[in-house]
């Protein structure tokens, strides 16, 4: 199994940071045990995370983005790293910004 997909059953998310930091969201989805796994296996998830922000992706069905410009209160942000739909997208926005008002955004917003 993937290391991105342990965290997706514990119905977590992750980016790669600045500084190549590794962030994992909702906070209240990781558990001491899930916390000690994500620290034994931090390099497998940067290393799958940095793959999935290749420039040049696999192509991706309709529909299915690397990226996705969202809207977080008055702020204008980039989800990025892991392919998702539009609905995806907003789901994890919401996960990641529960008590905020998260639109995913248009091309052409």
């Amino acid at each position: 199994m993937a290391a991105i997909d342990y965290l997706k059953l514990h119905h977590l998310n992750a980016e790669i940071e600045k500084s190549n930091r590794l962030a994992v969201w909702p906070k209240e989805n990781i558990t001491p045990v899930v916390r000690e796994w994500i620290r034994a296996h931090r390099t497998e998830l940067l290393e799958e995370l940095a793959t999935a922000n290749d420039p040049e992706p696999p192509c991706l069905p309709a529909g299915i983005r690397m990226a996705w410009t969202i809207r977080v209160g008055s702020k204008r942000l980039v989800l990025a790293g892991i392919p998702y739909t539009r609905e995806q997208a907003h789901r994890a926005a919401q996960a990641r910004w529960p008590d905020a008002d998260v639109e995913v955004l248009t091309d052409a917003d």
